[in-house]
């Protein structure tokens, strides 16, 4: 991977987040107690499909669905593909082996739209640097405790935000990625 350039190289994944999301730890005034609560049962669910190149995040899409074979061909053939061919049209999309990014379908549509395909290895999150851009949303997130689907919603807008291009070139050479 040190061979390809990092510029053509975008890092696709999604992460889900539930209204149940909170801080784990408080801060409080000595000798008072800091209260909060989280909500018992699953509640909603939200997944962000997103991808990461070095000038930050290029493209989001959230669902109230899990990530599946028409979930990310549905986010590829609506919002990726277009963005990659105004912004990287010799774009190399890395993908973790999630079942749904190894499906025929999905390497079939990026071969139609020349758009390159590189497979992780197996269990390998440390080489896919938006896994670090997820941990920053998910912060976000949690410090809102959203507790409805509609204020999860309002609230990842501005925590999607705060992912910069400095960050992303920074989680690049993290992940082990050299920047030409």
């Amino acid at each position: 991977m040190s061979t390809l350039p990092v510029e053509r190289q975008v890092c696709l994944d999604e992460r889900g987040g539930t209204t149940k999301m909170a801080r784990t730890h408080a801060r409080a005034p000595r000798g008072q107690r800091a209260y909060g609560s989280i909500p018992l049962g699953s509640g909603p669910r939200l997944t962000v499909l997103g991808a990461l190149a070095y000038e930050g995040l290029i493209a989001t899409m959230s669902i109230e669905a899990s990530t599946s074979t028409s979930v990310l061909l549905a986010y590829l053939e609506q919002v990726l593909v277009p963005k990659l061919r105004q912004v990287k049209p010799d774009a190399i999309l890395v993908m973790d082996n999630l079942r749904p990014h190894r499906a025929t379908e999905v390497g079939e549509l990026l071969a139609r739209a020349g758009i390159g395909l590189l497979d992780l290895p197996r269990d390998s999150p440390e080489f896919n640097p938006i896994e670090q851009a997820w941990a920053k949303m998910k912060e976000r997130l949690k410090a809102k405790a959203a507790r409805t689907l509609e204020a999860l919603e309002a609230e990842l807008k501005p925590a999607l935000d705060t992912i910069t291009a400095k960050d992303a070139r920074g989680w690049i050479r993290h992940a082990g990625y050299v920047l030409h």
